[in-house]
């Protein structure tokens, strides 16, 4: 029998850990929990709903509930059955991400003398990059399969210096899953680029360059497919089209959908502000350890933000209705655990490295990763409030249903 190497089991060992803190996160999601969606998509059985991914060009979900129509599997099963395998598509998404940076940073933190340090503030980053305060919304739909799936294919490419048509390809193929988590993928390329070594400004123009034209022709194939979808199926697309807004209001929604998400919208999910407090800590901690010369380091931190911003609010304005959503702002949501990355690349790069201000970082770290359990925890709570309330209406509709039917010597068979 052939032995594990000590590579290989200390691989295991690091998914095993990533595992469980995906499954402490993702606990209280583990148990039945429905939204209204969820009864609408019950009540219309697998055979009917698989169809209605159809019409926004998410072939792969169509391809899943096909398959899952095949051998006759339950809405009500699948409902649930969801969230268990999407906790470990978000473990391996995590270990993704926690191995690449490591990768990348790994001569830097090898020398540093808070090495063990650095190590946990990058698994905890990583946490939060992958399940950030957005991504919690994920959770609420059946869904969740094919949401995770995207983030883990579209963060996949970025452990390999693969061909350009390899990139483009998968990144379809995240698409395919769900459309709404690609500016994922948009923040963790720049970020990876940010902290890789020193760049010249060639070679950042090169980058956003070949960035920018994969983005763009991802869009072009992605909507191409929806139309297509959507034509098979015998359905008018009514998703994205040109607004009827004028364009001054356009132009206002767009200054204001760049502020908003960082400033006060929520969607109820966590602390406003929090996510202006991680760049504005950042900024304070950059200026710091780079006392001579911060400047460089702040801009391409800022440029960082920026692009993620846009590359998540850029997508409303190709709807009919100009809209934001948690889903379509996964990016953002992750800008807390790519704020902690960033400190530690500036940390990891210092020959005389502050240990004060690592554990400021570990210890700041900690408390967003207890900030963000907890809104999971909270939202999941609210959840179950809400589906006991909706119980009390269900009974009562129900009992003057049963009263209606003595009544008129009838039985409703649909309503």
């Amino acid at each position: 029998m052939k032995k594990i190497s000590k590579e290989s089991k200390e691989k295991i060992k690091k998914f095993i850990v990533i595992y469980l803190m995906t499954l402490i996160i993702c606990l209280p999601f583990l148990l039945p929990h429905k939204i209204t969606d969820t009864y609408w998509n019950i009540g219309e059985g697998i055979d009917l709903y698989k169809y209605t991914p159809l019409k926004d060009g998410r072939i792969i979900q169509f391809l899943i509930l096909s398959v899952m129509d095949f051998f006759n599997i339950k809405m009500e099963f699948y409902s649930i059955a969801v969230h268990y395998i999407g906790v470990i598509i978000y473990a391996l998404a995590i270990y993704n991400v926690f191995s690449y940076i490591m990768q990348l940073l790994k001569s830097k933190i090898e020398q540093s003398k808070n090495s063990k340090i650095l190590k946990v503030i990058i698994l905890i980053s990583s946490v939060l990059i992958i399940l950030n305060p957005l991504t919690v919304e994920n959770f609420a739909y059946i869904d969740n399969l094919t949401m995770s799936l995207s983030i883990l294919i579209g963060i996949i490419h970025e452990n390999k210096k693969g061909a350009y048509l390899k990139t483009l390809f998968l990144i379809i193929l995240a698409g395919l899953c769900y459309q709404g988590n690609l500016n994922v993928w948009i923040g963790l390329s720049i970020l990876y680029f940010a902290i890789d070594e020193k760049k010249t400004i060639k070679e950042w123009i090169r980058y956003l360059l070949k960035l920018g034209s994969i983005a763009i022709l991802v869009v072009v194939s992605l909507v191409a497919i929806l139309n297509i979808t959507n034509l098979i199926i015998g359905n008018e697309q009514s998703r994205l089209g040109i607004s009827k807004q004028d364009l001054r209001e356009i132009f206002s929604l767009f200054i204001m959908f760049i502020i908003k998400p960082i400033t006060d919208v929520t969607f109820g999910y966590y602390p406003k502000m929090l996510i202006s407090i991680s760049i504005l800590i950042t900024t304070l901690l950059v200026v710091n350890l780079e006392k001579n010369k911060p400047i460089n380091s702040l801009i391409k931190y800022y440029f960082l933000i920026i692009i993620i911003i846009l590359a998540c609010i850029c997508p409303a304005f190709l709807q009919n209705n100009i809209s934001l959503s948690a889903r379509m702002l996964n990016g953002v949501g992750a800008i807390i655990g790519i704020s902690l990355i960033y400190i530690c690349y500036i940390i990891a790069k210092k020959e005389n490295q502050n240990k004060k201000v690592t554990i400021i970082v570990l210890i700041l770290s900690i408390i967003m990763f207890c900030i963000n359990l907890f809104d999971y925890y909270n939202v999941a709570y609210m959840n179950q409030v809400t589906m006991k309330e909706e119980q009390k209406y269900i009974n009562q509709i129900n009992e003057v249903m049963i009263e209606y039917e003595k009544e008129n010597d009838i039985i409703l068979k649909k309503l």
